[in-house]
């Protein structure tokens, strides 16, 4: 992925990945290799009921990635029609982590299964 694109100033699709109430934010997956910090204060219109995992809103990076730390957004209510916004997140996610979920439960039953066969 061309790391160019990943700089402050541009706005990106994004979808909320984990909503940590402690910190009074959430982190979104816009593609770039980390996930960036959106604080809810700075979600226009934030809702709890809408902003929620999972949701997709437009976001615009504020601070670029710095170190070990992702990169920090805002999400304004509505993007002017001259913005470009960058769809960069996999679509497939969700469904990508039930695929590895599955095949980790299957693996633990399997393992299991040998292990009480073995000791019969």
């Amino acid at each position: 992925m061309n790391q160019s694109i990943f700089k402050a100033g541009n706005y990106y699709k994004a979808r909320i990945i984990r909503v940590e109430p402690t910190l009074e934010a959430a982190f979104v997956d816009y593609g770039a290799e980390r996930h960036g910090f959106l604080p809810l204060k700075d979600i226009d219109g934030y809702d709890k009921s809408h902003h929620k995992e999972g949701s997709i809103l437009n976001v615009c990076m504020s601070k670029a990635e710095k170190g070990q730390k992702g990169a920090q957004m805002f999400a304004p209510i509505e993007v002017s029609e001259e913005v470009t916004v960058h769809d960069l997140i996999n679509k497939n996610t969700q469904s990508s982590d039930k695929i590895i979920q599955f095949a980790f439960i299957s693996t633990v039953l399997v393992i299991v299964a040998i292990a009480v066969f073995m000791s019969t």
